[in-house]
């Protein structure tokens, strides 16, 4: 109980401080890094690290509210939520997750935090202004990456050892149905329109594309053991990162096939598109760092040293707030 009012606090404080502390100007990257419990903040705009942030142990997930002015981080081994103000880079409070808290979604308008739950086969739905009210829905076998439609309606999860996409209404918060893909589906993304959703397989070392109205499949090869997917702002272009190959494959979705492979860091996981400075950035978990990829030109053009272990899984960047 003392944890939920130290959170429910905060929350309700942003909308003081919104108006005391000056927005912060340019986007920002938080990178969860496993091995030193903690995450790196970077500012995109001169890629530099500005904060160094202690969450729970083995922190993955990551969540971003700009609307609520929130990062929530998922940490697998203390079974919690950490809740950080972007304001003020500061760690707020925390919210326990019974299980192993994997993946993590926001609803468009913020109101409604998805905690994939990693041991239990399930999906706990948070209401972000009182966390007391939650709701679940048990899915499919280990379930990872996790993507809510531009309307709020549908909710995307990728269920590791189900090999499979389900598809939850998240009004009823059950399941609509089920979409074969590939092997070990993990990471996933969706286009800004939310026709195209992009889901990775580990073990088939490709990405399923899928059309969100007809549920139709395309298969793209990709790198070694990929893990993670990124879509580019107009929709045309994807970047996955490929763990055992150490690179980003990039692929055209007019072409629906891989049209550039570029060198990152050691075994890249996350990786987020920026669209104020139209650069690519990934977190290297063997790196500990996060490689900075030019999008005009698909070339690397700088590395920032994070800490231990960067996972930074899920849609990691803040975009400029106003």
């Amino acid at each position: 109980m003392k944890l939920k009012h130290i959170f429910s606090f905060g929350l309700a404080a942003s909308l003081v401080l919104i108006t005391c502390i000056p927005a912060w100007a340019g986007s920002r990257a938080y990178i969860t890094n496993q091995g030193s419990d903690n995450v790196s903040v970077i500012d995109l705009g001169n890629n530099q690290v500005i904060a160094s942030i202690d969450v729970g142990k083995a922190p993955v997930g990551v969540a971003i509210s700009t609307k609520l002015h929130r990062v929530f981080i998922s940490n697998v081994d203390s079974q919690n939520i950490s809740v950080i103000n972007s304001d003020s880079n500061q760690l707020i409070g925390e919210i326990k997750i019974s299980g192993s808290p994997v993946g993590l979604a926001l609803s468009p308008d913020s109101s409604t935090l998805y905690v994939a739950d990693w041991f239990d086969d399930r999906v706990i739905a948070i209401n972000t202004s009182d966390i007391q009210q939650q709701r679940e829905v048990s899915v499919g076998k280990s379930p990872a990456g996790m993507v809510v439609s531009p309307d709020g309606k549908t909710l995307y999860i990728a269920n590791r050892d189900s090999n499979d996409i389900a598809l939850i209404d998240t009004t009823s918060l059950a399941i609509v149905s089920r979409i074969p893909v590939g092997k070990h589906p993990f990471g996933v993304a969706l286009s800004q329109d939310g026709q195209q959703l992009y889901a990775v397989n580990v073990k088939s070392n490709s990405i399923s594309a899928i059309n969100t109205s007809t549920s139709e499949v395309h298969t793209i090869k990709v790198g070694d053991h990929p893990y993670c997917v990124t879509v580019s702002p107009d929709g045309q272009t994807v970047y996955v990162s490929n763990t055992q190959g150490d690179s980003i494959s990039v692929i055209d979705v007019a072409q629906m096939k891989s049209i550039a492979t570029i060198a990152v860091g050691s075994f890249p996981e996350g990786v987020s598109f920026d669209q104020a400075t139209q650069k690519v950035y990934v977190a290297n978990w063997g790196g500990n760092s996060v490689s900075v990829i030019d999008a005009l030109s698909n070339k690397l053009i700088a590395s920032i040293a994070t800490g231990l272990q960067s996972r930074a899984f899920g849609q990691f960047i803040a975009e400029t707030a106003h």
